[in-house]
């Protein structure tokens, strides 16, 4: 099945339980290892991407790139040239705290409308303020995002389809389309696990399955539809298709997939 397909059967399932959202505002959840993070955009259209983590200290692109980018400290402004190739143009953002991200500029399409604006998180906040030095006897405790913002709810979902957690607060738990085939290009077999609807967002759970003799590693793209916040996977890397007994055990051609989107 291909992207068109996962659209417009995901679409399917929102229409029937809610009416679509037409805004294409996007947080990303990127964490170090993750793949390029895909920007779409129109040609001579501002597009605003914003980092969570603060100021930005330098960039890299192909001087021949097609695209204008305007640097306003904790964002980057980006416009698409005439001569944006359809292979897209790769950047390198690095932040003053040291952190970097691999962003690649994509032409829009039907199929992956313009980003208006995005927001690039990776749940660590800003690190430019130094820690408070704490003693080491003292115990420290951690605070969470709670279910209600993009990255809560993703923890949510992985602690309920990897750890066992029985429910989510605020979210209803559908498995109205439990088992339905979303992916099936011959590559990748994808079906729906879990569906959790809340009333500013959604979450999808996929089961994703390595169907080649050799490894592969997903491409977040592929699961990408209209509204989506965050993608993540227990593992963007599969193993090929068990042999044995043994590999079957290790599950390594398998991964979770979860989607969190805004509400339907």
């Amino acid at each position: 099945m291909t992207r068109n397909k996962l659209q417009a059967l995901l679409g399917i399932t929102a229409a029937l339980l809610g009416a679509p959202d037409t805004s294409f505002a996007r947080d990303v959840l990127y964490q170090a290892g993750d793949p390029e993070i895909d920007v779409y955009v129109n040609i001579g259209e501002p597009t605003e991407i914003n980092f969570e983590g603060g100021q930005i200290k330098d960039g890299f692109k192909n001087s021949n790139a097609g695209v204008a980018i305007e640097n306003k400290g904790n964002a980057l402004i980006v416009f698409g040239k005439s001569n944006l190739e359809n292979e897209g143009a790769a950047l390198l953002v690095r932040l003053e705290d040291g952190r970097s991200y691999p962003i690649r500029i994509m032409k829009s399409s039907p199929e992956n409308p313009r980003d208006a604006t995005i927001l690039i998180e990776d749940g660590k906040g800003p690190m430019g303020a130094e820690e408070e030095a704490v003693p080491p006897y003292k115990e420290r405790n951690y605070d969470y995002a709670p279910a209600s913002k993009v990255s809560g709810l993703m923890r949510e979902m992985v602690l309920c389809a990897e750890f066992g957690k029985s429910s989510i607060p605020g979210y209803t738990e559908s498995d109205r389309f439990k088992g339905q085939t979303v992916v099936s290009d011959g590559a990748v077999l994808a079906k729906i696990d879990k569906i959790f609807i809340g009333s500013n967002l959604w979450g999808y759970v996929l089961d994703t399955t390595n169907l080649l003799d050799q490894s592969q590693k997903l491409n977040p793209a592929t699961f990408r539809i209209d509204g989506t916040r965050a993608i993540s996977a227990s593992t963007w890397e599969l193993a090929a298709r068990p042999l044995n007994v043994e590999e079957q055990i290790a599950n390594k051609h398998n991964s979770k997939v979860y989607i969190v989107t805004r509400s339907r």
